[in-house]
């Protein structure tokens, strides 16, 4: 049996947008009547999903992320979490057409990227947030259904034409997981292939496994912004384990350790928020040093919930695209 094509060529099916608007369930970003954005809903007993006319085809779904990353994504009077919970849904909503449709593999392509670009970004862009009002754990979930869906495309069905994004893909998948070896394992029949950035990720990966966080500092500062955001939120978990290594590496009784470097590994913005830290975690900190020893060093404590400062513009310039 074919698949159902969708035949709808607005962002929102007619027969939402008058359903919607008569519940008075506008959103606050569409007050705009002609760019409703179709929501996301669950099959039900009198909610048949695959109907033509209210399935937008290829074409109406990319036009539709360009229109929520492009003009959405860029509204700054309303708060981001609003925002958020809007491309969210909205981006929910174009996977589940594309599915219903079962669009190809170059179809595909061409959707996901954006998707998982824009997961990626809100995982930096809300790290802050209460987890009443951003889910990282869901959001997380979110960027991982959707890239590895593309890697596993990659897989099948991939020529020199979509090399660069299949670099920058799988890169961004082994970042964001660091130090994972089932992630590793997955990104394996990529490694062979001559890309910079995913020997740069994979390298970063194994080090940050083996313990070897010399590397972190070398290799974040080379990687494109969008890989810098997923590991900034992995940033306070790192900056503990890497403290503890030199305390026990370093250990010795008024063993010294200028606080400007120490800066520099951690990848602090400023040299306060490496007193703070050092300091969180009972060690001494003596002027613009700090002493590293294994028996000061507090285990008990959280992580200190700081992330590095990235300079992150959002645009339009670049269709589906989140400049960085």
């Amino acid at each position: 049996m074919l698949p159902v094509k969708g035949i709808c060529m607005e962002m929102c099916p007619k027969e939402e947008t008058i359903m919607r608007k008569s519940k008075k369930l506008v959103h606050q970003l569409e007050c705009d009547p002609h760019k409703m954005v179709k929501c996301f809903s669950r099959s039900a007993a009198g909610n048949l999903l695959s109907k033509p006319h209210i399935l937008r085809p290829p074409s109406v779904l990319k036009n539709t992320i360009s229109y929520l990353l492009n003009e959405i994504l860029t509204i700054t009077n309303i708060p981001f979490s609003i925002i958020y919970d809007f491309i969210d849904d909205r981006l929910n909503s174009i996977k589940q057409d594309a599915t219903i449709q079962e669009l190809s593999n170059q179809e595909w392509m061409a959707i996901l990227p954006p998707i998982i670009r824009f997961h990626a970004f809100a995982a930096y862009k809300c790290y802050e947030y209460d987890v009443n009002t951003f889910d990282p754990f869901l959001n997380l979930k979110h960027f991982h259904e959707s890239i590895f869906k593309i890697v596993r495309i990659f897989l099948e069905d991939s020529d020199e034409s979509t090399d660069e994004l299949c670099f920058e893909m799988v890169s961004l998948l082994i970042v964001t997981n660091l130090g994972d070896y089932n992630v590793l394992q997955q990104a394996l029949p990529f490694i062979t292939k001559k890309s910079t950035l995913i020997k740069k990720a994979v390298l970063l990966s194994l080090s940050i496994m083996n313990g070897n966080f010399g590397h972190l500092f070398e290799i974040y500062n080379t990687l494109p912004a969008i890989h810098q955001c997923v590991i900034s939120v992995q940033l306070p978990m790192l900056r503990r384990n890497i403290l503890k290594s030199m305390c026990m590496g370093f250990n010795c009784k008024n063993n010294y350790f200028a606080i400007s470097i120490l800066t520099k590994i951690l990848l602090h913005n400023k040299v306060q928020e490496t007193i703070k830290e050092c300091q969180h975690y009972r060690l001494t900190v003596n002027g613009d040093k700090v002493e590293l020893s294994k028996s000061l060093f507090n285990n008990e404590v959280d992580e200190v919930k700081q992330i590095r400062i990235i300079l992150i513009v959002v645009t339009s310039e670049k269709r589906d695209q989140i400049q960085c």
